[in-house]
């Protein structure tokens, strides 16, 4: 991926080269997107907002936190660097993950800002997956097949087989297409792992399934059951034959988990 570093006043930015062509301000500017009545949702920790710029279909996602800690401060970090920040390091984990093949959503702008000499906030836009929606949302609809459950979990194999740790992979952060394509979404801090331990692949496992559990409590139809975890399951187990690539660790700017 080739991206470009801008500053403006107190925000540090990165665009993607292949994407746009300079840097403009607007893309971030939700008042202005919400004036224009865009799609607003929202997904996960951060507010996610859709619209379209130049013919591309964007996602806009501000950082916000989660737990307790999110009622009392919203969308500010404790500022370690530039390099350090969260939409930083997942704007360049995408661009890596894309270099490897892995189905994820393209990167496009990121945007660090400084609101104090201790604290951030900050954006992220990327590429919308067109006609998709989360696995928890297809399966309060309908039913999967095996074979759909089994891809689902090769697709989790192959970002584990290049030591792609999600560390909230859940039923949200998996988006289905209508054409039958699968795509892991939301990797704010993630990281690619080095090393020979493997329990963070289980972990990863053991939140989608407690996900999934969650999902089956809570609505009044949905469709999963142990058999699709099993297929889940032998869909993971299928071996994987390639080699990892060595552009896994090319990034300076990312630093692995140990």
């Amino acid at each position: 991926m080739q991206y470009k570093h801008y500053k403006d006043k107190n925000a540090s930015v990165l665009i993607n080269q292949k994407v746009l062509a300079d840097y403009q301000p607007g893309l971030f500017c939700r008042e202005t997107l919400a004036r224009e009545q865009h799609d607003t949702c929202s997904r996960g920790r951060g507010n996610v907002m859709f619209y379209e710029h130049d013919s591309l279909q964007l996602v806009l996602k501000t950082y916000h936190r989660g737990g307790l800690l999110g009622r009392m401060i919203k969308n500010s970090y404790l500022y370690s660097g530039t390099e350090r920040s969260r939409m930083w390091r997942e704007f360049l984990l995408l661009g890596q993950m894309r270099d490897l093949g892995l189905p994820v959503p393209r990167p496009v702008a990121t945007r660090c800002v400084r609101t104090s000499p201790l604290c951030y906030q900050g954006d992220l836009i990327t590429e919308r997956i067109a006609d998709a929606q989360t696995l928890a949302e297809v399966l309060s609809e309908k039913n999967l097949s095996d074979t759909t459950w089994e891809a689902i979990g090769r697709i989790i194999q192959r970002f584990h087989h290049h030591n792609i740790d999600h560390t909230d992979l859940n039923a949200c952060n998996i988006l289905l297409t209508r054409s039958g394509k699968i795509y892991l979404i939301d990797f704010d801090k993630c990281a690619i792992r080095r090393g020979r331990h493997k329990g963070w692949q289980r972990d990863n496992l053991n939140r989608l399934r407690r996900s999934l559990g969650k999902w089956e409590q809570r609505e009044a139809t949905f469709h999963f059951s142990k058999e699709h975890w099993q297929a889940l399951q032998r869909g993971y187990s299928q071996p994987n034959t390639s080699t990892p690539s060595s552009s896994e660790s090319r990034l300076s700017s990312l630093r692995s988990l140990p």
